[in-house]
């Protein structure tokens, strides 16, 4: 924990038991950012941050980083709607 650039601190709101196993839910209360990552305006350096993520014990990084044209895409629309 120490060496990650972004840890997300939460509070426990939930636990929903799902078949003989559990979805733990919780409410993010601080996420501590190493400043060498942020590059302003509320936005990180993916590169720099190069995020885990696992899965039922299985762990895999992210595939290459792209880029989408906010002014000219449909999301732009979903999020004003």
């Amino acid at each position: 924990m120490l060496e990650a650039p972004i840890a997300f601190e939460l509070k426990l709101d939930r636990i929903i038991p799902v078949g003989e196993d559990h979805l733990i839910l919780g409410i993010v209360e601080h996420v501590p950012l190493d400043p060498a990552i942020y590059v302003g305006d509320f936005r990180i350096d993916i590169k720099k941050w190069n995020p885990l993520a696992s899965i039922s014990g299985d762990f895999s990084g992210l595939t290459p980083t792209f880029s989408i044209d906010s002014e000219n895409s449909k999301i732009k629309d979903l999020i004003s709607t």
